[in-house]
């Protein structure tokens, strides 16, 4: 008898993603996802993500220092798998009612969406996300110098701003005016297939320049080709210091030592000891420059042995003592 011919495989039905416009926001972001998405759909040859610009109602929206933009559809007509909610400018994180105030509406509407509406955001855009308890209970990263503001008023979220990009469970968050470029490639990953997404790497998604010490060169999320090895980096941020293993994080990759200190190795130059260590040390360079907070409390939230090893590693590689580095840089 003849075998059975199987059924044709259907593709999956597109992801239906909305470009949230609301008062205030930045919407460099929207219109750069826009490219990127329209990038994706074609390189891959489907159309993995349908686009609808969205508003909390259908009045048009007054961006900061750009156009009014005209909402196509209300966010709750939407039927979003996916919003994006986009930067918005703050000018000082000193007092964060003021804009929620203003941005009531946009709260309530997102508060309205149904649980399974998953939401993406970045710098102070992740604001009115916290504020509608979308994020309670989630991980979550936003723009650095929000970073004890946000401490203060969203107790309840587990922010983790040594983090370029955070995946929670139904928000993805990212750091940064430029967060959309992380934020998109995080997205992108799920979706394309590894050729794909470094086509799309190297003509669009280019990442943002930083100024930081030469030793932590390289050490960027956005930097590193290999999935697996961002996934490493993002377990080491972490893990406590003191508790780094380079067995254990190989363990929880699922490959083997020397596949790992390999891949290490061939991605930045450095043995994976020093790569995990230098992570470590990137995360105290950024506390020192983006919080007040003692070199006590920075060598305990981080996992240090003792504030005296984290003073003597942080000099070791950079030359520098904490207190020199915090002068110099913040």
């Amino acid at each position: 008898m003849p075998s059975a011919v199987p059924p044709p495989v259907s593709p999956p039905r597109p992801t239906r993603l909305a470009l949230l416009l609301y008062p205030g926001c930045m919407p460099g972001g929207l219109f750069a996802v826009a490219d990127m998405v329209r990038a994706a759909n074609l390189r891959a040859q489907r159309t993995l993500y349908e686009l609808v610009w969205a508003g909390v109602d259908l009045q048009p929206v007054p961006t900061w220092q750009g156009p009014g933009l005209q909402p196509a559809v209300t966010l709750a007509a939407a039927a979003a798998d996916v919003v994006l909610v986009p930067g918005l400018w703050l000018s000082s994180a000193s007092d964060l009612q003021r804009p929620l105030q203003q941005l009531t509406p946009l709260v309530r509407a997102l508060q309205q969406l149904p649980a399974a509406t998953r939401l993406w955001s970045y710098c102070a855009g992740v604001v009115p996300v916290a504020a509608s308890g979308r994020l309670h209970g989630e991980a979550a990263t936003a723009t650095w110098w929000l970073r004890e503001a946000l401490h203060t008023h969203f107790p309840r979220v587990d922010w983790r701003f040594d983090e370029a990009v955070v995946q929670g469970q139904s928000v993805l968050t990212a750091a940064g005016a430029h967060g959309y470029v992380p934020l998109m490639q995080q997205a992108l990953a799920a979706q394309l297939a590894p050729a794909e997404l470094r086509d799309l790497q190297n003509l669009l998604m280019l990442p943002r320049p930083a100024a930081v010490h030469p030793r932590f060169a390289g050490l960027e999320l956005t930097a590193l080709a290999d999935d697996n090895l961002r996934r490493a980096w993002m377990l080491v941020q972490r893990t406590a210091a003191a508790e780094l293993r380079l067995a254990a994080l190989a363990h929880t990759l699922h490959v083997s030592p020397r596949t790992l200190a390999r891949r290490v190795r061939a991605q930045t130059g450095l043995a994976a000891a020093q790569g995990m260590r230098h992570i470590k040390l990137r995360q105290v360079a950024d506390a020192l420059c983006e919080t007040r907070q003692p070199r006590k409390r920075i060598a305990e939230d981080l996992g240090f042995a003792s504030e005296a090893s984290l003073i003597r590693a942080f000099r070791q590689v950079t030359g520098m003592t904490p207190m020199a580095y915090r002068i110099a840089h913040a």
